[in-house]
């Protein structure tokens, strides 16, 4: 996963799994889950996504503790493909627990 562009209020990443509805999708879901995330837009097309979020009400701290749950995603689809979206979807369930 490459974060192409990071400043406050906005991060964007870049990775192939992005280009999956179903990940992207509930991506989306769990990160608005969190009141601070202000927009999510994904583009399947280039597998990016957009994160727009209120640096004053989430710490880079804590969006930084999901970096790892994005790259463990990321590794699945890789090596997995299609076969991980399953794993990759209770994984993305964990994350919610840490982002709220």
């Amino acid at each position: 996963m490459i974060i192409t562009s990071f400043f406050e209020g906005r991060v964007r990443l870049k990775a192939s799994i992005f280009k999956n509805n179903d990940i992207s999708s509930q991506l989306t879901n769990v990160l608005l889950l969190n009141k601070a995330v202000e927009n999510v837009s994904v583009n399947t097309i280039t597998g990016s996504m957009l994160i727009e979020y209120n640096p004053v009400k989430i710490s880079l701290v804590k969006i930084k503790k999901a970096m790892p749950y994005f790259e463990k995603i990321k590794e699945l689809y890789e090596i997995y493909g299609e076969e991980s979206v399953e794993d990759i979807l209770k994984i993305i369930k964990e994350m919610e627990k840490l982002l709220k």
